[in-house]
């Protein structure tokens, strides 16, 4: 695949899970900037002592990298579909661990039930958890090095849930350079071998 790395942006969900699940890092990232806003906008809808929305949002990341490695492509549900239910079940796993003796809100249960799917327990081991959060942590690393100190903050500010208005605010810039650093470094992703 490393002769089609610039083609990743073209490729269905689905594809690009096979070749994250298969190891291929690059995949995996086009992944995590198509459904960054998608675990963004998931994670405004939890809470949990002691977690911010950013920790939702690294938490949903390892989700779907879980949704990667375990999609089954005949499975009959979209990708997109599992990702969600896999996200949701992380968060809500998340919030049965720090809230033990609480039961997790009806409305939480209730768009779960809604989805009408027919997983088994998808919430991964705290062995697979530990590895993906290592896998995660080399792909942060990789972004680090990959990106301009400018790109990789304002990446990071947009990940955990801040609008461009926010990271303006945030960083002294203008909206119009943080979407220039966000392009900037969807480009330098896309085109790059971060294996």
């Amino acid at each position: 695949m490393a002769n089609c790395k610039g083609l990743y942006s073209t490729l269905p969900d689905d594809v690009l899970a096979d070749f994250s699940k298969n190891g291929d890092e690059n995949a995996f990232n086009e992944l995590a900037i198509r459904y960054l806003n998608r675990i963004r906008f998931i994670a405004r809808k939890y809470s949990a002592q002691g977690y911010e929305q950013n920790d939702f949002v690294q938490e949903g990341l390892m989700a779907l990298l879980h949704a990667c490695k375990t999609f089954d492509a005949h499975g009959g549900s979209s990708f997109g579909s599992f990702v969600s239910l896999i996200v949701e079940r992380r968060f809500i796993s998340i919030i049965r661990s720090s809230q033990s003796k609480k039961a997790v809100p009806d409305a939480a249960l209730v768009q779960l039930d809604s989805l009408k799917e027919n997983v088994t327990d998808l919430v991964p081991s705290p062995e697979e958890q530990l590895d993906y959060k290592e896998q995660l942590d080399q792909v942060l690393k990789r972004l680090n090095a990959l990106l301009s100190p400018r790109e990789y903050e304002v990446l990071m500010l947009f990940a955990s849930g801040l609008s461009y208005g926010k990271i303006s605010e945030r960083l002294d810039i203008s909206e119009k350079s943080v979407d220039n650093a966000l392009q900037r470094a969807r480009r330098k992703i896309g085109t790059s071998d971060m294996s």
